[in-house]
This record gives structure tokens, sequence and C-alpha cells, in this order.
């Protein structure tokens, strides 16, 4: 038996190894920003796995203390549309649109003073009264000008049919 030289910093190395293909990911989730320059150079030294790296994300650091995970959720708050739904913007998936639609319902009849005061407040930002209004009142000028035309087209008929039965009293 031959004896081994082996030292405990050679033993160390060995146990903490790390495969070359996981060096690799680490290396691409870099240049992808992926994980962060710390957490690459922890894989590279077997401090962490490349799956732990990632869930730390671009900003994390396996070397600086835990970020509190309710951080997320404090910006949470409840649906504009009154819901219920918790959500991190003004409001849930597709709730905008209804509330759009209340906004042009109540423009149409005149009841925009029964809208929530945040309803209004977001109506007035984002100026869907004017154009709401504006949209009225083309499609009023519209139904006017169809109208004329329908009015015009039926006079022309009338004419024609009065100087047709003029023809046929004269023959």
């Amino acid at each position: 038996m031959t004896e081994q030289n082996t030292t405990p910093e050679t033993a160390t190395t060995e146990a903490n190894a790390v495969h070359h293909q996981t060096k690799k990911g680490a290396d691409l989730a870099l240049a992808k920003k992926a994980i962060s320059p710390d957490s690459h150079k922890a894989i590279h030294e077997g401090r962490i796995s490349l799956e732990e790296a990632r869930e730390l994300g671009r900003e994390g650091s396996p070397f600086a203390p835990a970020k509190k995970a309710a951080d997320k959720n404090d910006r949470s708050r409840l649906c504009m549309c009154q819901c219920g739904r918790e959500t991190r913007g003004r409001f849930a998936t597709g709730h905008d649109a209804r509330v759009k639609g209340w906004i042009v319902k109540a423009v149409r009849e005149g009841t925009l003073d029964e809208l929530s005061e945040e309803i209004q407040g977001y109506a007035a930002e984002r100026d869907l009264i004017r154009q709401t209004q504006e949209r009225m009142a083309a499609e009023e000028r519209k139904r006017q000008e169809v109208a004329a035309r329908k009015a015009e087209a039926q006079r022309k008929r009338e004419g024609e049919t009065a100087a047709k039965k003029q023809n046929a009293d004269k023959s």
C-alpha cells in the first residue's frame, strides 16, 4: 500500500469541489444577470448551490443578511373596483376595464357623483370623462348624419315616384 500525502487544506478542497457544469451554469447565470457576483463567487467556492443563488436573485448576496419576505406584501392593497381582491397595483387583472365601463355608463347617465371619490379621481387623472363626452358627441354627429342621408334618400325616392306618377298621368 502506498501512503497518500493529504493535508487538511487538500481534504477541504476535495470535499467542496464544485462540478464543472455547475461552474459553467454559474458563469452563464452571471452573464445573464440572473445571479449576483457574490453568489457567483460563493458557487465557485462551493458555499452555495446554483439553485440557492438563483433564489437570491441578482441583488441578493449569500454574504449579506437575508431580506424579509414580507416586504413584497407591504405594497399590496385592495382592488379599486372594491371586489375585495388584493393587488400590488390599482386593479386586479381586467378590473380596470370594469371601472372604465362604470365611468362611461355614469357619464352617459349623468350620475358621476354616485361613483366613489377614488374612481372619480382615477377618471379625472386618465381624462376618461372628457374622452367619453367627446366619443358621445361624435356618435351623436354620426347618428344625425345618417338620419340626414336617410331623409335625403327618402325625399329623392318620393320625388322620383311623383315624377313617374306625373309621366304616367300624361300618357
